[in-house]
């Protein structure tokens, strides 16, 4: 049960129709005012990218990940290969824990505890989870502990506020159309600016009871407090990275001044969490598996929340089939999960696993197949690895 290989696949596939929402929302500033257009504009692709990883151990089990890659895959691809690799190659499958603080520790005197690391160790731990639980013939979520629930709601992500009438009514078209396929929670992409995000929101509310906003940290403190009141009134269910991350004593103003949830996905360590925890800038952690350290990392975010009387979420945006069953192993496993992610755009990389269910009517069903219950069909990864 050592690993013998660790192999990492970029993917950059083009979207089979509209651009990601994120970047359709967040990667050109709009509105004016402050923050300045510099501060406001973020990197995206113009595909869809992923890395994912393959491990072999030495009896010929195999172990997927996925690295969190939506902007330089090759990059994040060459830090599994060159770096992560080597450390994983000789470990064994039941030192997992043991294997991850190595890879984390790689990195430590140059201060590399987020970004392009966290999710390169990522996608090689998720690989030693998955591996490990066709080991042992179990589902992640048992190694973990067991599922706390066979079902786990989950919200269409991927409505991006809208700055006009026109887009009000198409943003409105497009929620009614999700209601009617059985979704009964949405996300909302705000940040586009107050007023608009404010109509945005409350088009889709009155479509939907559950209604979610993240504004991608593009507000200052004034701002969020004005569309956190305006969110309030509505019954939004938490408003996601309100301010920029790095403020957080921002966080811990707004959760004063607020009687709504915050949460944050941005975080991709405990150690991260706990700075805003301790000052209660946050009710609702948001790990994202392919970001926040793996199934290790993401898991020991959700503990030490609930130890604080905080609840988590799987954060999953963008990605494979296989970030999707590692975020639901997680899921399944947190006792203070509230409500997990699902992309709701054209996915490329869905059929890289054509045996992972689709949400329905707001839930996915737990797996029980071993490892992430999924399999990975090699042949269709290498066909959009050639295509990338």
């Amino acid at each position: 049960m050592k690993v013998v290989t660790v192999e990492a696949i970029p993917l950059r596939v083009p979207p089979p129709g509209e651009k990601y929402w994120g970047a359709r929302t967040w990667g050109s500033a709009a509105g004016p005012g402050y923050p300045v257009p510099a501060r406001r504009r973020y990197a995206y692709s113009e595909t869809i990218d992923t890395v994912l990883v393959r491990l072999e151990t030495d009896d010929g089990t195999v172990g997927w990940g996925e690295c969190k890659a939506p902007v330089a895959a090759a990059a994040t691809a060459a830090l599994v290969t060159e770096l992560l690799a080597p450390l994983a190659i000789g470990s064994s499958l039941d030192s997992i824990a043991v294997t991850w603080e190595r890879m984390y520790a790689a990195m430590r005197v140059r201060g590399h505890d987020s970004g392009f690391w966290l999710e390169a160790l990522s996608g090689v731990d998720i690989a030693l989870w998955d591996a490990w639980g066709h080991t042992l013939d179990q589902p992640v979520h048992a190694l973990l502990g067991g599922a706390f629930r066979e079902q786990v709601p989950v919200y269409a992500s991927g409505l991006p506020a809208a700055a006009t009438q026109a887009g009000l009514a198409d943003l409105r078209e497009r929620a009614e159309s999700l209601y009617s396929n059985g979704w009964t929670a949405v996300k909302v992409a705000i940040g586009v600016s107050p007023e608009a995000d404010l109509a945005s929101v409350r088009e889709v509310r009155a479509v939907f009871d559950t209604v979610y906003a993240d504004a991608a940290g593009q507000y200052d403190v004034r701002q969020a407090l004005h569309v956190g009141r305006g969110l309030q009134e509505l019954g939004v269910g938490f408003f996601e990275m309100p301010v920029p991350p790095e403020n957080i004593d921002a966080y811990r103003e707004l959760a004063s001044r607020l009687d709504l949830p915050l949460a944050l996905d941005s975080l991709a360590t405990a150690h991260r969490c706990l700075d805003f925890l301790r000052v209660g800038g946050l009710h609702i952690l948001q790990p994202d598996v392919c970001r926040a350290g793996g199934i290790t990392g993401t898991m020991r975010i959700a503990t030490l929340a609930d130890a604080f009387g905080a609840q988590a979420t799987p954060h999953v945006s963008i990605g494979s089939a296989v970030h999707f069953a590692a975020s639901l192993s997680c899921a399944a496993a947190m006792p203070n999960l509230t409500v997990m992610e699902h992309w709701i755009g054209d996915n490329p990389l869905a059929g890289v696993a054509v045996d992972l269910d689709a949400p329905d009517r707001g839930v996915r069903t737990v797996r029980g197949g071993a490892g992430l219950g999924i399999t990975v069909d090699d042949a269709e990864v290498r066909r959009l690895a050639a295509l990338s």
